[in-house]
């Protein structure tokens, strides 16, 4: 087991002693979110799997990638006014029971 504090330190450590492991490593091991801003808004959102496309991240509060991606991934019109009302009821509800 590792402290979770020192999770990123000592899996980027693993993975240089141990290349071929990477893989394995990286489905394995839980790793902490990873939270970022959208610079147009200033609202925060989620780093994962779901909203990534090679180096860059989807904001699902501007439809935007971070850094720029020119030709990433974006959801229909249909599909993004449902993560639109979504995101909404969400917020809705963390404030009224979290704030």
């Amino acid at each position: 087991q590792m402290p979770p504090n020192r999770i990123e330190q000592d899996l980027t450590g693993l993975l240089t002693l141990v290349p071929d492991a990477t893989e394995e490593l990286l489905q394995r091991v839980d790793q902490p979110l990873v939270e970022a801003v959208d610079p147009q808004n200033g609202r925060k959102y989620l780093l994962c799997d779901y909203n990534r496309d090679g180096e860059s991240y989807r904001s699902p509060w501007s439809n935007t990638y971070y850094p720029t991606l020119e030709d990433g991934f974006v959801p229909s019109q249909k599909l993004r006014q449902l993560e639109i009302d979504a995101n909404e009821l969400f917020d809705a509800y963390r404030e009224l029971y979290y704030e």
